[in-house]
């Protein structure tokens, strides 16, 4: 199963982007892939499996659909569309689209010390505590990761998914 998903990630890191659906579906699928690479405080392994988007709703769409009746363990993965930061709640991951990220360090500050994988879709945002982030390089989507960023949240990102990264810092 882990192999399939690094064929896919990698499959859709290194094509070309023919168009913005292309760029979401790659996105939506990338962010349920990484489901797989990041284990998660045991304290933390029970109710739904909670997928956040803010500011970007074709991606909340798509990954909607593709994570239909999906489970991550044993837990449902429930995808939510927030309309606003004002929003935010307890996840386990939280996809900060472009037109959010303005608002990126108020993210931040509500998310405090909670166990939530932060994903972005901005050049910079890595440095301003994204665990992983898009970016768009040599006409495709690609992801930079840095593992500080992952682990403050008390989640372990795996060697794997960091091997797939554009960048790693």
């Amino acid at each position: 199963m882990i192999k399939n998903s690094i064929i896919i990630l990698a499959i859709l890191f290194f094509l070309p982007l023919i168009g913005k659906a292309q760029e979401e579906s790659a996105i939506a699928l990338s962010v349920y892939n990484f489901t797989r690479f990041i284990e998660y405080p045991v304290n933390d392994a029970s109710g739904d499996f909670t997928i956040d988007v803010i500011g970007h709703k074709s991606v909340y769409d798509k990954l909607k659909e593709l994570t239909a009746g999906k489970m991550v363990g044993r837990r449902q993965i429930v995808v939510r569309f927030l309309e606003s930061i004002n929003k935010i709640t307890q996840s386990q991951i939280l996809f900060v689209g472009f037109w959010q990220s303005a608002a990126f360090p108020r993210v931040l500050e509500m998310l405090g010390n909670s166990h939530t994988l932060i994903i972005s879709e901005k050049d910079g945002l890595i440095e301003s505590g994204a665990g992983i982030n898009f970016v768009v390089r040599n006409n495709g989507i690609k992801f930079e990761i840095k593992r500080t960023n992952i682990e403050k949240y008390g989640l372990i990102l795996s060697k794997e998914l960091e091997n797939m990264a554009f960048k790693s810092y």
